[in-house]
């Protein structure tokens, strides 16, 4: 029996298994009526350990219904699977985007770096402005078509701005010390995973964090400016990613606006360099 005849969705066909996360799969599935074609993310619960896993999906349905932007998956419905009056696993249905995540295909060149975090920067200004922390952005949650369309997907630890989490949630290479610390969380907590992710894309290494990895030298603490790493990485962007990844909130840009603004301009630099070089 193939993997794609393991799961029943009504009213779609099961196209093909396409991976795994924190006990859920993904798969591609195709409206009956429609034809048309979406992911859908099977969340299951094992052990009541896993219901935290269930409260994620149900947390991206309820963030992601309330917002509309080009550059964020959106999240057409949710079904529960119970048993015996208990939710046994929770189906997400969600656009399907095509292409890759950063993390798989990393951007080629430094303008490319540039106008993919531009599109990601406008995502996380309008979450913001709607309200929600992202706080989980990594090269895993952004999603880059073809066409160079990007989307920021995952809303599984977003939050409304102000959150203080009960345990800390987050991807330790590229966590707000905030959020490790259990502070709340606001605009500037995505503003320090954006640049994290932003570092990590322009130069192939992860920063140290304050969840660093076991074995981790004090000497590997100090974070090297971009362009050290990569030569190619104008200054101007190697500042604003330094500032966005300040230990300090205070001494970060203020909010996502901030920070897309400034990166529109270094992409502006970048294409009327590349534009200059080409004569």
């Amino acid at each position: 029996m193939s993997i794609s005849q393991t799961l029943e969705v009504p009213g779609y066909q099961v196209v093909q298994y396409l991976g795994n996360g924190a006990r859920s799969t993904i798969w591609q599935i195709r409206d009956n009526q429609s034809n048309e074609r979406f992911v859908l993310k099977r969340v299951v619960k094992r052990t009541m350990a896993d219901m935290r896993f269930i409260d994620q999906a149900v947390n991206e349905f309820e963030v992601a219904s309330r917002l509309d932007h080009d550059n964020i998956r959106r999240v057409i419905s949710i079904r529960k699977v119970k048993h015996w009056l208990a939710v046994r696993e929770v189906h997400l249905i969600m656009e399907f985007c095509e292409g890759a995540t950063i993390q798989d295909d990393p951007p080629r060149d430094i303008l490319q770096v540039a106008e993919i975090f531009c599109q990601v920067a406008s995502a996380m200004a309008y979450m913001n402005s709607r309200g929600f922390v992202h706080a989980d952005m990594k090269p895993n949650n952004v999603v880059v078509a073809p066409s160079g369309l990007a989307k920021v997907i995952d809303l599984g630890q977003s939050c409304p701005l102000g959150t203080t989490k009960q345990r800390i949630q987050g991807t330790p290479d590229f966590i707000a010390p905030e959020q490790v610390h259990r502070g709340p969380l606001d605009a500037r907590t995505d503003v320090f995973n954006f640049g994290a992710t932003l570092y990590w894309a322009l130069t192939g290494k992860p920063i140290v964090t304050a969840l660093p990895k076991k074995g981790m030298l004090m000497v590997d603490m100090i974070v090297q400016q971009p362009q050290e790493l990569n030569p190619l990485v104008p200054i101007p962007f190697s500042k604003l990613v330094m500032d966005c990844i300040e230990i300090r909130p205070s001494r970060r840009p203020s909010s996502m606006n901030e920070v897309a603004s400034r990166l529109a301009l270094v992409a502006h630099s970048l294409r009327k360099a590349r534009k200059e070089n080409s004569h």
